[in-house]
């Protein structure tokens, strides 16, 4: 066995025909083993290295770059036969005796520059370095030595995805804040920081900051351009930014004057216009980049509002023929080998596909062998997917995605809201569709989202180990990262804890995003919904308070900057919601107790700032600046109107007033013989529930006294009489034992002269259903999707729980994820069982993920049947005449996380059988509800939770 010993010894050897980015790469790599080892390695020349056998030798080249590695190959010491002529490929290797005067040696070769980079963060990555060891401060453990042998011998996979990287998007306020605190704005030295982040996490391409930056030009001058290039990061621009030129710059050289014209608009300037383009390629031409074709007009708009498709289409077609002639002049006269990109944003993708009286670009000879990029719904899911007709496209398919967004239905700028298993759904489902060349991930500010692009890089770096093959992989993974980040300062029980808090806040925010919460989003009290949400916040707040003081300083600022800021402050901004919700609500019944919520709601606007204040103070004010995105109360999709919670005061009565409720229910009564007496709890219809609570509150100045007066012995109460300042919550037991097997229970809750008579109706029979049966309750049902009694698969295709995922935790899809069934006889079926007191018409909704068709036709079918009743062939697309992006169904379906499809359905009494058939692909189902018609659901937000079950 080949052995070699890494500790302050150890050496890199230096060639001066080393590429300079991949000399850059090593200096990065001798900082870690510093950090690990207390001294960094020193560079050595081979001519200059004395014999030591103790000493190990570290020596990275690339294929066809290095001298030194072309001895090791001639004298067949090393072979390179696996990784030549691949794309971005690595050999590690640890060996004996390479060079007379070198005894132990770790042979790291890259088959082109990017191979040998990632070849060297991977020696990095083994020692326990975190990639975001700069970024975030992430210290790793301390070692006198590290041992590799041949074990750890390597070579590296080529990635699944060419070009694979993120967009510096929506910079102001807070990353252009960041930059100019750090670096005095977003120059080289600020981009060498993204690179560093990039590269170590196997990415290679990067769309610039665009609101007001100006990547050309604010290195100063090419200074960021020729670092990306020395370090082998592809350079790109964004969706409306064409050959290289950046969105502002036109803004800074038009004039009446200007050789460029004073005109955005390619009809009546356009030569003014083509010459911008041609000196914006001239000027990037000796980089590596992949060009952005098309035209938009001036800041992200339509480029010709008021036209035709037919003259839209007719401008662009012109606009490519005149972008790929300079890029032949300018860059490469053969074209072909010019990376090219199209972005199908916005209105763009409808003039790709055109429509029925007008062709679209799709089939246009200046697309060919230009990578089609599509994009998603802003939201992170899918919209139209490259069809079976356009597969074989030259050029591919690329995908833009949202982690962040700046526009509709809502912006999302503050913290990352991406949960990594929609990333895992979704980006699986594009890259089966081929979109294969180029991934880009809007990471706005990359603060807090580290976690989501660490995934979708390493997907798009392996689809065969995170693919479609591979559902539910993203626990794992989530796992894995943290032991990355924290394992060498975190025990494996606060590793669980940290893992917990990150599946709890984004499951919070694959609710709700932090932008759209107001104080009716959850309802204060139906379904105990609200509840349930502040708990778990206050449980976020709680763990991770814990885990901080237990948080080593080596680790502090990255447990901050990755866990705790982005949780505690997404708990912190719900609660608080929650807690104007509960003001607004009591308020309305003059409960004194709102008074208190008004003052949790204050007091969480100030938390809010302190958590901002501290996430910029920590580690010698490493994140400064990334917090400052408004981040409450969205009324438009900007934040241009935005509206932190109102609180309302309340003045109590003069007189002594009792406000008696259920926890769960909005129904109240003061027990006066004039107003409502009565109140009904039906908690105790379902079998399962044996406690049920009541609020007693006070609506005046003073305090009441009350009594609780129970004739019936399988009820009993927590308190029975007492004192109320504010609020009570008694809690009623149902002791079923020595309950009838159905009926109603009563109780009166008495305050001076005033009388709350309580009926509590009650089911407490045995049911003769088979076991996974589902029973009604209260004229409902709610079951989960994954609560199927049986799945039926076909020889092609099968259901698939995913778990976690989307707003209910879980939920099916069909997989292989390509396969529309429309014209398929053989389908795979779920079937589900309930139970229905009486025969009747019910509403059965379908809550599934608020994905979007992935085909032009704009259809999302499914079927349904009840029983022995033909299925239903249902589009869950309301309107298919008019496109799904930015339809009335889109921006709903996207604020709240959420598609509903209604359907009416006859059960019988008894036992029912349930069909459900998905036909079109990209639909997640989460849950089904079944509601009797006439009968009203309280409002809520989450709906019902899931009735009860026979086991």
């Amino acid at each position: 066995m080949v052995t070699v010993k890494l500790n302050q010894e150890t050496y890199f050897i230096e060639e001066k025909s080393q590429l300079s980015g991949v000399k850059r790469v090593a200096n990065m790599v001798r900082a870690d083993l510093g950090l690990i080892f207390g001294r960094q390695p020193i560079w050595q020349s081979l001519d200059a290295i004395t014999t030591d056998s103790e000493k190990t030798a570290i020596f990275a080249a690339t294929i066809g770059q290095s001298a030194y590695l072309d001895d090791l190959l001639n004298r067949k010491m090393i072979t390179a036969s696996e990784i030549e002529n691949k794309r971005e490929v690595y050999q590690f290797q640890v060996i004996q005796d390479p060079w007379p005067s070198v005894k132990r040696a770790l042979i790291i070769v890259g088959s082109d520059k990017r191979g040998t980079i990632y070849g060297l963060f991977h020696l990095s990555e083994l020692l326990g370095v975190s990639p975001f060891v700069n970024w975030s401060d992430l210290k790793p453990k301390p070692e006198t030595e590290v041992t590799l042998t041949d074990k750890d011998n390597f070579v590296s996979r080529e990635p699944s995805v060419k070009y694979r990287g993120f967009f510096i998007n929506d910079e102001w306020p807070a990353f252009g804040n960041w930059a100019k605190i750090h670096f005095g704005g977003a120059n080289a030295a600020c981009y060498a920081q993204l690179f560093e982040v990039l590269l170590r996490l196997k990415g290679n391409y990067l769309w610039p900051a665009m609101w007001k930056d100006n990547f050309s030009l604010d290195g100063p001058g090419l200074k960021s351009a020729a670092l990306a290039d020395e370090l082998g990061v592809v350079m790109s621009t964004s969706h409306h930014e064409p050959c290289m030129r950046s969105g502002e710059e036109y803004t800074l050289v038009r004039g009446k004057n200007s050789p460029y014209g004073d005109a955005w608009d390619f009809q009546t300037n356009r030569d003014g216009i083509i010459r911008f383009w041609k000196d914006g390629l001239k000027r990037n031409a000796k980089f590596e980049n992949v060009i952005t074709l098309g035209m938009r007009g001036e800041r992200d708009t339509a480029i010709m509002k008021n036209a035709t498709m037919a003259e839209n289409i007719a401008l662009l077609k012109d606009v490519l023929k005149v972008q790929n002639e300079l890029i032949k002049q300018e860059v490469n006269s053969k074209l072909s080998e010019v990376a090219r990109q199209i972005v199908m944003f916005n209105e763009v993708e409808s003039f790709f596909y055109g429509d029925d009286t007008t062709p679209g670009l799709i089939a246009s000879k200046e697309l060919d062998g230009v990578t089609i990029m599509y994009s998603d719904n802003n939201l992170g899911y899918m919209r139209t997917l490259p069809s079976k007709a356009i597969q074989n496209h030259r050029g591919g398919f690329g995908m833009y995605y949202h982690m962040d967004m700046h526009g509709g239905p809502t912006s999302f700028e503050w913290i990352g809201s991406t949960s990594v298993p929609r990333i895992w759904d979704q980006m699986s489902t594009a890259y089966d569709y081929g979109v294969q060349e180029i991934w880009i991930a809007n990471v706005g500010d990359l603060a807090t989202n580290e976690l989501s692009l660490s995934y979708f890089l390493d997907m798009a770096y392996d689809m065969d180990h995170y693919g479609s093959k591979y559902p539910n992989n993203t626990e794992i993974y989530i796992q894995n990262w943290l032991k990355q980040q924290f394992g060498n300062h975190f025990t494996s029980n606060d590793l669980s804890l940290i893992q917990k808090v990150i599946d709890d806040y984004m499951l919070l925010l694959e609710r709700r995003k932090h932008e759209v919460m107001g104080s009716d989003t959850y309802h204060p009290v139906h379904f105990g919904e609200s509840d349930t949400v502040l708990s778990k916040c206050q449980e976020i707040m709680q763990i991770c308070q814990d885990l901080r003081k237990r948080c080593p300083a080596a680790a502090l600022t990255g447990f901050v900057g990755l866990v705790y800021y982005p949780a505690v402050a997404t708990a912190n901004l719900m609660q608080t919601w929650i807690y104007a919700g509960k003001n607004q609500f009591y308020a309305q019944q003059n409960r004194v107790i709102a008074n208190d919520y008004g003052n949790k709601v204050r007091l969480g606007i100030q938390r809010d700032h302190e958590i901002i204040a501290d996430y910029h103070q920590i580690g010698e004010h490493k994140f400064d600046g990334f917090g400052l995105s408004e981040h409450f109360g969205f009324r438009q999709w900007s934040a241009n109107n935005n509206q932190y919670p109102l609180v309302y005061d309340v003045t109590p009565a003069n007189l002594p007033r009792m406000i008696v409720s259920s926890v769960t229910a909005s129904d109240y009564s003061l027990g006066e013989a004039w107003t409502n007496q009565n109140l009904v709890i039906t908690d105790f219809m379902r079998p399962d529930v044996t406690k049920a609570y009541l609020d007693i509150a006070c609506g005046s100045r003073d305090s009441i006294a009350y009594e609780i007066i129970n004739q019936t012995p399988w009820l009993h109460f927590s308190r029975y009489f007492g004192e109320v300042q504010k609020q009570v919550t008694i809690e009623i037991t149902f002791d079923r034992k020595n309950a009838p097997l159905v009926g109603e229970s009563s109780f009166q809750v008495k305050s001076g002269e005033a009388v709350v008579d309580v009926k509590l109706p009650f089911r407490n029979g045995l049911f003769d259903y088979p076991s996974q049966t589902f029973i009604e309750t209260n004229d409902y049902l709610a079951i989960p999707a994954t609560a199927y009694v049986s799945a039926i698969a076909t020889d092609e295709a099968k259901f698939v729980v995913l778990e976690p995922y989307g707003k209910f935790g879980s939920g099916v899809k069909v997989f292989p994820q390509t396969i529309d069934f429309m014209a398929i006889k053989e389908r795979p079926e779920l079937n589900y069982h309930f139970a229905i007191e009486q025969v009747g018409q019910y509403e059965l909704t379908l809550h599934f993920a608020p994905t979007l068709p992935v085909s032009q036709d704009n259809h999302a079918y499914i079927q349904v049947g009840l029983n022995e009743n033909s299925l239903q062939l249902v589009d869950t697309v309301l309107d298919s005449n008019q496109p799904f992006y930015n339809s009335p169904q889109w921006a709903i379906e996207g604020t709240n996380d959420e598609k509903q499809c209604q359907i009416k359905v006859n059960c019988r009494a008894g036992l029912n059988l349930l069909r459900y058939i998905q036909i079109s692909p990209n639909l997640i189902l989460e849950r089904i509800t079944l509601v009797r018609l006439g009968s009203q659901l309280p409002q809520s937000y989450l709906g019902p939770t899931a009735s009860y079950k026979l086991l």
